[in-house]
């Protein structure tokens, strides 16, 4: 079933692809494994998600390339430092979706469908004019 993956180095996925995401264990080999020489790799329009541990992704470096426009966005489960903290300028980035990491839960099914209530909740007070709850960012 390899009909359509084509096997590349790093430095080749980093150039081809227009999402990179991450899904390796933490370990000497893998900190900051992508970083600022990466970021300069990737295409301008390149997305990457995080779904596996934070410090895999230098995240000054990573702060860098959003806000230079070396990326175009990031998707982020997982930080260096957790939580994140209230001061990190990944939270005021308009490029970067944050999102807990959630999927290894115990009643993972439970919490996920009252927390997908909870965003279409918000979603239709959105649509209505109203004021979300929980805003994390006042308009």
């Amino acid at each position: 079933m390899t009909e359509n993956i084509e096997f590349v180095d790093l430095d080749t996925l980093y150039m081809k692809s227009d999402i990179v995401t991450i899904h390796v264990s933490l370990n000497d080999k893998t900190r900051h494994m992508v970083n600022s020489d990466a970021f300069k790799k990737m295409k301008k329009e390149s997305i990457i998600i995080n779904t596996a541990r934070g410090p895999v992704i230098d995240e000054k470096a990573l702060i860098a390339a959003l806000k230079n426009g070396d990326i175009a966005g990031a998707g982020l489960v997982v930080f260096e430092k957790e939580p994140l903290p209230i001061d990190s300028e990944l939270r005021g980035l308009d490029n970067v979706i944050l999102t807990p990491h959630t999927a290894g839960m115990p009643d993972g099914l439970k919490f996920h469908k009252k927390r997908y209530a909870f965003f279409i909740e918000n979603i239709k007070k959105l649509i209505a004019g109203k004021k979300p709850d929980s805003t994390l960012n006042e308009i």
